[in-house]
């Protein structure tokens, strides 16, 4: 084997043994769906198949309306603790909104700081 051979494959194999390293010492971190908002005050939200003038009539009018895209139209109107999706005129799906909670350490500049 001449040296160059020697000195490519060297190379190759430092950069393999890199990469093994970097994916094996990688976090991995998994949330059950049911875990992901245990903390949240429950929400009254829209269900499957209610139509959009009942949506309205129970929750107001939405903060945004998304007008509908694709095939079958899809449209969502946006409220601020949730976003409701349609299929022409009736609820398919409805999801919250991500509320981020406030940094402790802001929270407790504005406790000591009114």
């Amino acid at each position: 084997m001449t040296p160059r051979k020697f000195l490519n494959l060297f190379f190759a194999c430092v950069v393999v043994f890199t990469i093994c390293i970097q994916t094996s010492l990688a976090e991995d971190i998994r949330i059950p769906v049911g875990e992901q908002a245990k903390d949240q005050i429950p929400v009254d939200m829209p269900t499957k198949g209610m139509s959009k003038e009942r949506v309205k009539a129970l929750f107001g009018e939405p903060s945004e309306e998304i007008p509908a895209k694709g095939q079958p139209p899809i449209s969502r109107w946006k409220y601020q603790e949730f976003t409701v999706y349609f299929d022409s005129n009736a609820v398919i799906h409805c999801v919250r909104n991500f509320q981020p909670k406030a940094n402790p350490s802001e929270a407790n500049l504005t406790k000591e700081n009114p």
